[in-house]
């Protein structure tokens, strides 16, 4: 019904996920880095439950970064596979253009 998305374009898709996702793991590894500093003021005022709640919202920002690199690695991979296929696909002319010799 539409016209499908050719190879070269899902490659472009992928790369561009891939930076995506890479910059959604920096923007959880900072924020990370904040609620760590926002632990370390909570213990200082004594406000151990507060403490308890950043120290737990620290460990989910840094498990879903750990996530989006491990995301955005397998997505590198599936575009270097396409990369390699359309790259195969262009070189390779065709069987019917290799002479063959019996013999």
């Amino acid at each position: 019904m539409g016209n499908a998305p050719s190879m070269d374009d899902e490659l472009i898709n992928l790369k561009m996920t891939s930076k995506q996702l890479i910059m959604a793991h920096k923007k959880c590894f900072k924020n990370e880095k904040k609620q760590l500093s926002d632990v370390k003021k909570a213990v200082k005022q004594g406000n151990k439950e507060g403490a308890r709640i950043y120290a737990q919202n620290a460990i989910r920002e840094k498990t879903q970064a750990m996530n989006y690199l491990r995301l955005s690695s397998r997505v590198d991979a599936v575009a270097s596979r396409l990369e390699t296929a359309i790259r195969t696909k262009q070189v390779r002319p065709g069987p019917l253009l290799i002479p063959r010799t019996n013999g």
